[in-house]
């Protein structure tokens, strides 16, 4: 059985079974009758559907295999919405592809309720105008404001709602109640792109949508069809979100059965719908409230009791809670359940820190204060920082587990508040460091803050923090987490890993080292423009550890972040100079298949350079004892393996550094960083030509045969450039050491 024919089931299951009301399953058809395709104007965002009468006509692909609508349909009072994803459908359809212009003729008759050819029609500022002349309609253009006259006798008006002003939305409203018809067409994304963020839940007409129980929502939908277009298909009655609910619920009770992707289907529209859905008293919010409710003791994801993918219910409560949590009043938020096992708290009495920030340096800064869950803390700014992009964050846990199999933890568990006011209040549910977010090019310089009812948490600043205050008090300090840091790294850790450290100072200033090494290879400043960071986690959201700001790494290792001497050592650094190669890497010397190669090269440099390790060691052991170069030339040295080796590519590079040194590689990343954007390679065949042609001339040899030798194609073209150096290949295929 098909997915398409599966969800059919279940849609008829839920009628027999939970008997939902709302438009019939064949009014849809009706809609599509006569059409296969649809096109795909732009891009489209999606269109969050959860109220009874609402229902999806054409899905596009969200994420994965879950999909959201691009064209809904909705009733309201005795009127009729039709909203679009994308604002391109309110022009000429004629040249749409597929039998488009046949779905909008009949979406412009079921809004109208009349099937007339001479309909008279109005238009908030242009909306649907292409649209309503294409089908020979008399416009009427609307002023923008108050109710204009005779409006209740037009069949139709069209209408961008994200644009819509407060009044519109209030006789808008009332003229599709008492029998009007809607045409709705805005980019939501696009929107939120030209407003710089703006904030689609505020608009007055994201609130005349959601009395239909529709909503505008961020994101891009993807075809269904060949040709970039979207199948002309009848979606899943799981789009809508109260959909989904019931068939959550009603799996849960096992009542009914679905697979994995029906599952994943309503998990999704769910929280679409909850995500998007303005504030107000909506019948669905209170139903999700109910059920939220009555299962919360559930909600509370550790190790020992996981919630898995076949959770789907309790996941998609929990995502709901997790939502309500983010919208609400810091004085009304309470600590989760969940934050006791991670990432902890304390019964510790709150206390004043007043903190530097030095608001030319962006992101993060620590300010020693640690906001218990649920606490609603207090931070006071000078004016100098209000409207210029500040916000105050609690937690440093950030990465998002939505696309796990499995969640160990609560999947946000972070928060961040905007300072408008030169008070600012912020609370998180599940609490965590306290930090001051600086905006990248702020013009201000070093800023006083303050931060009231947190707890004091261990705070290191190499330079700054004396090592007696720090081994008399401040490592004692009794908030969960803990922060040592410089000017180049910040490293969270539980607090538990610093109450012995003696020595912050030695290990930050080795950091440091590691990480001028790193910056001294690749020709960047060693002072960096923001400190790195690291932070442990109970889960991550991808690998062992990854790269990003922050590094994300699990909690098996602030043991060893904490011990200078076993870093010294370099058998145990690898995966966070991994990482921090990463952070480094630049495109234009990072073609397909290094992704995992150019970073380990980076890696290298900073263990040889700051790392002590017996003779013939390199801190891993594919590095060490790299695959095996005769083997694979006897394999015929294929490309697509060499790319799909990392260590076997990183054993190619790594026997350049045994000839040449590493100066051909610090001249050479010099080189691409003096590029201006024309020069650089706009491929990967340009980029491995450069390659090859800016190395051989740093190390005065043509690597055009070693390159060969090794499988990685370039030009003739890049070859015979270097026909005057001499050429060298040296038999690669010694093992590196």
């Amino acid at each position: 059985m098909t997915w398409l024919s599966w969800t059919r089931v279940v849609a008829c299951a839920l009628v027999a079974v939970l008997e939902p009301p709302g438009a019939r399953v064949d009014e849809v058809d009706k809609l599509l009758e006569g059409t296969t395709t649809v096109a795909r104007v732009g891009i489209p965002g999606p269109v969050a559907i959860f109220g009874e009468k609402a229902f999806p006509v054409v899905a596009g692909a969200l994420d994965g295999s879950v999909q959201a609508a691009a064209i809904a349909c909705s009733r309201l009072g005795s009127g009729r919405l039709v909203v679009f994803g994308h604002n391109g459908y309110g022009g000429a359809a004629q040249a749409l592809p597929g039998e488009t212009g046949l779905l909008l003729r009949n979406l412009l008759q079921w809004a109208a309720k009349s099937k007339a050819k001479a309909l008279r029609v109005g238009t908030v500022q242009g909306a649907f105008d292409g649209l309503f002349r294409e089908a020979g309609f008399e416009i009427v253009d609307l002023p923008r404001g108050a109710k204009p006259g005779g409006v209740d006798k037009l069949a139709l008006i069209g209408c961008s709602p994200l644009s819509l002003r407060a009044e519109e939305v209030e006789w808008l409203t009332a003229y599709v109640s008492n029998g009007g018809g809607l045409l709705c067409g805005d980019t939501p994304w696009g929107w939120m792109q030209v407003t710089k963020g703006g904030q689609i839940l505020a608009q007055p007409g994201q609130r005349l949508l959601a009395q239909a129980g529709l909503a505008y929502a961020d994101g891009y939908l993807g075809a269904t069809a060949s040709g970039e277009r979207f199948a002309a298909a009848r979606p899943s009655d799981l789009l809508n979100g109260t959909r989904a609910l019931d068939l959550l619920t009603a799996v849960d009770q096992g009542k009914l059965k679905a697979d994995a992707r029906e599952l994943a289907q309503a998990t999704s529209s769910l929280q679409l719908a909850l995500r998007w859905m303005p504030e107000g008293d909506f019948e669905f919010r209170d139903k999700l409230e109910r059920v939220v409710q009555a299962r919360e003791p559930e909600l509370v994801p550790t190790p020992e009791r996981p919630l898995r993918a076949s959770d789907a219910l309790k996941r998609a409560l929990l995502a709901v809670q997790l939502e309500q949590l983010r919208r609400a009043d810091p004085a009304k938020v309470k600590a989760h359940a969940a934050a006791a096992s991670f990432p902890g708290d304390s019964d510790a009495r709150p206390s004043v820190t007043q903190v530097r920030v030095d608001a030319r340096v962006p992101g993060w800064h620590s300010t020693g204060a640690y906001a218990r869950p649920g606490a609603r803390i207090e931070v006071q700014v000078p004016s100098e920082m209000l409207a210029r992009g500040f916000s105050v964050r609690i937690g440093c846990h950030s990465d998002e587990l939505w696309h796990l199999d499995e969640w160990q933890r609560a999947p946000r568990i972070t928060n961040e508040v905007e300072i408008v006011e030169r008070t600012t209040y912020a609370a998180n549910a599940f609490g965590g460091p306290v930090y001051i977010v600086v905006p990248e090019g702020c013009l201000l310089d070093e800023q006083r803050v303050q931060v009231r009812g947190a707890i004091a948490a261990p705070l290191f600043v190499l330079g700054q923090t004396a090592l007696d205050e720090w081994r008399s008090s401040i490592r004692a300090r009794p908030a969960p987490w803990a922060e040592i840091g410089s000017s180049k790294l910040v490293i969270s850790v539980p607090s538990s890993a610093v109450r012995t450290l003696d020595d912050p100072e030695s290990l930050m200033r080795f950091w440091d080292r590691v990480l001028d090494a790193q910056a001294e290879l690749v020709g960047v400043p060693t002072e960096r423009p923001r400190p790195e960071r690291f932070v442990c986690d109970r889960q991550i959201s991808a690998g062992y550890m990854h790269s990003g700001y922050p590094v994300m790494m699990f909690l098996d290792v602030p043991e060893l972040l904490m011990s200078l001497e076993r870093l010294e050592s370099g058998e145990e650094i690898w995966g966070f100079v991994h990482e921090l190669g990463h952070n480094l890497q630049r495109p234009e010397w990072t073609f397909e298949g290094t992704g995992e190669v150019t970073n380990n090269v980076i890696a290298v440099y900073a263990i040889e350079r700051c790392c002590t390790l017996p003779p013939g060691r390199r801190g891993h052991d594919a590095v060490n004892a790299p695959p095996s170069f005769e083997a694979y030339a006897a394999r015929g040295a294929k490309f697509e393996e060499w790319k799909a080796d990392p260590f076997l590519a990183l054993s190619m590079y790594l026997k350049l550094r045994e000839a040449f040194g590493w100066e051909p590689f610090k001249q050479v990343f010099r080189e691409y960083r003096a590029l201006n954007q024309d020069e650089l390679p706009r491929n990967d065949d340009e980029a491995r030509d450069q390659w090859l042609v800016r190395l051989s001339r740093a190390a005065g040899r043509n690597l055009g045969p070693y390159f060969q030798a090794w499988g990685v194609p370039t030009s003739e073209r890049a070859r015979r450039s270097l026909s005057d150096l001499p050429a060298w290949n040296a038999e690669p295929v010694g093992e590196s050491r």
